[in-house]
This record gives structure tokens, sequence and C-alpha cells, in this order.
């Protein structure tokens, strides 16, 4: 094989390669491996971690077609270490790879393309679907801050992706909030509870989706298996194995205890909030009050009201007095990203908080609360 590229994309696909290891399996050593192989006038580096594997491919200039097996992270520090539109020629025998830049050579041993594991394959189709990166994108981002990383809650460490009346519905939970985006009129990729891919998969898909030149993206499934291709990269990757909870019984209805404020003045709040709660709160807390026709929302530190009392200009109506996380509010705040929030109390103390932008009805995110009373270190 000899192939000739420039350094700036090797160098970042080798590093997606290598970023895909953590440290138990870093000591495999066919995993610290990608495979290099030459298709047409491209060159397409695969690497694969067992639990998923991404096939990246780059333009080249194809003088000696082949493969060969490379420790991944090995090479793509040597790519970055030269200028971006450097070119670098890569070619091997049985035993060794020449990486040639200018005047500069250099040799990497390589591994026999036999050991490296298969790259699975879905041989039993259940479901397919084009979409578009930014939808794409806002399907595993959106819900993603609410993926649990408690292992013992495997099922929920991930996004559950399934069809609905209303379009295709990206799913993420914790225990303590959920979150929820629907992407309308998206159908036929998952009829089951069975969709799950793994937190560790959704990291590299968003770092992979940031790449503004993908634009059509075909996803399918097995039982087992989801496969995300476009004319870049696919990617193929295992699913959890176990069946979603029936999460839609945790969205409360909709009451009249809501207020409407703007999301950036509610920030600024919170944030003034977290400024003055005393460092020996365990769980920092922020309380929020309204109570019509009073058009203010009153945000202070729950079961110490004598610290802070900062009100807000809000439209409300009926009542509401809750306490949640500062970092959970903070984040959901982020995640939801609109010009105006609307946060529904429930009908009762201790109901689970509905948290909405009144201009987009796909985006649901459910809070739950905390207790307002001397145990307020204790969730509800």
């Amino acid at each position: 094989m000899k192939v000739t590229l420039q350094a700036k994309p090797l160098a970042a696909a080798l590093g997606l390669a290598a970023g895909m290891l953590d440290a138990r399996l870093k000591r495999i050593v066919a995993l610290e491996h990608a495979r290099l192989t030459t298709e047409g006038d491209r060159l397409a580096i695969t690497a694969n971690v067992l639990d998923f594997a991404l096939k990246l491919s780059l333009p080249a200039v194809i003088e000696a077609a082949g493969g060969v097996a490379i420790r991944s992270e090995q090479l793509a520090a040597l790519a970055a270490g030269f200028p971006g539109d450097a070119e670098i020629a890569i070619s091997s025998d049985e035993t060794m790879a020449s990486i040639v830049c200018g005047r500069s050579r250099y040799k990497l041993p390589t591994l026999p393309i036999a050991d490296l594991p298969e790259t699975p394959v879905i041989d039993q189709e259940s479901g397919c679907i084009e979409v578009g990166r930014n939808e794409l994108l806002t399907l595993f981002s959106k819900p993603s801050f609410a993926i649990s990383t408690e292992a013992t809650r495997y099922y929920l460490n991930g996004i559950h992706l399934h069809d609905t009346d209303a379009g295709l519905a990206a799913v993420a939970a914790d225990g303590q909030r959920l979150a929820r985006i629907i992407l309308p009129g998206v159908t036929g990729l998952s009829k089951d509870r069975r969709l799950i891919v793994p937190r560790p998969a959704i990291k590299l898909l968003l770092k992979l989706l940031a790449d503004r030149e993908v634009e059509v993206l075909t996803l399918r499934r097995s039982m087992a298996l989801i496969e995300i291709t476009s004319t870049k990269f696919t990617f193929i990757g295992k699913l959890i194995d176990a069946d979603y909870p029936v999460y839609e019984r945790l969205i409360p209805v909709s009451t009249d205890n809501t207020a409407l404020v703007d999301r950036a003045a509610l920030v600024r709040a919170i944030a003034r909030i977290a400024a003055v709660t005393p460092d020996d709160k365990r769980t920092p807390l922020v309380g929020l009050t309204w109570k019509a026709p009073k058009k203010a929302l009153q945000l202070c530190v729950p079961d110490a009201p004598e610290i802070a009392d900062d009100p807000i200009e809000a439209k409300v109506s009926g009542r509401g007095r809750l306490a949640v996380q500062i970092k959970h509010m903070a984040q959901l705040l982020d995640e939801l990203g609109s010009v105006c929030v609307r946060i529904d109390a429930g009908g009762s103390a201790g109901s689970a908080i509905l948290v909405t932008d009144p201009d987009d009805a796909n985006f649901t995110i459910v809070q739950m609360p905390y207790l307002w009373s001397a145990q307020a270190s204790q969730a509800a």
C-alpha cells in the first residue's frame, strides 16, 4: 500500500479513532490499532472497540492499493506534529509502515490485519430512516444531559429512540430529570423500546455530527445494532440490551399553575442565588414561588429566606412553590436554549415540574422537585 494525503484530516480522523478507547480497553493491543485500507480514490480508516466501530473516509492519492494496521494514537500524534496542509505519504510492507513528509522519514510497527476484530454488520434490518445532520444532532444533543451514569440502572445509560404518533422521539432520564425531543413526521426506525444508544457512542456521534460537511445520514437498526452512515463516516454499535421503561407516565399533564419568564433573566437570577448560598449546603437549592395576580417569580434559598429574596418579572397563573437543585436548573435552562421558559408546578406539592419552551412543543423536560422543608436535602 502507498497513499498520500494531508496531515490535518489524517490527524483528526486518527484522533477520533484513538479517543474511542477507554483505559480498560487500552490493554488490548488489537483495539489500539486502526485499519487503513484503500477504497477507490480514498483512504478508509476503521477502528473497532468491540461495543462500536467507526469507519472514516478521507480523500487521498492512491499509488498502490492495499491495507495496513497501525496504532492509531501513535500515527495521530505524528500527523498532528506537521502543518495541517503538509502532504504525508504512508507505505507499508509486511511488518513496518513508512511515513514520509518532506525530508522527514519515520518507521512504525504494524499488526497483521487478520488480528483485528471483525466489524459487526446488520443482517436483519428492522428499521431505516434518512435525516439531516442538524436534525440528528438535535436528537442526540438535546436530551443527552439527562442520561444516567448509574451502573445499576444500565438501561438508562443511553438515549432511547422510538417512533411516536408525532414523529421520532429521543429520550433520556436519570431518575431526577427526563428530557424528550420529537422530530416531527419522521417514523420507521423503531417500533419497540429496545433501541437504546449507549452514552459512549452518543459522545462519539456528537463529535462526528459537529462536521458541517455532513449533510444527510442514513440510520439502520437490527435488534442488537444501530448503523449511522454518511458520505464521510460509518458508525455501527451495539445497543443496550434492555427494554426502556414506559417513561410517558412520568410526563405530567399541563396545569394552570405556571410561570412564563425570560430564560436569560432566570439564568442570571439563579446565578445570584448560587453566589449567596452558604457553603455548608450539601445540595444547593433554589426556591421558586409565584402567586397570581402578582406578576413576578420570586427566587430564594429554601429554608433560609433571610439570605435572598430576588423577584424577576414573569407572567404567572395559579400558584407555585418548588425547590430544585441549582446545578440541575441551570443545566436544563442551558439545554432549553429558548427565549422564554414555561415552568409548570403541577397540581400538588411534590408534583413533577414540567419545563418547556412555549415556542417549541417538541422539546419537553421533566424535573423532580426537592422537599421544601427541614429535609430539603432529600429528593421528593
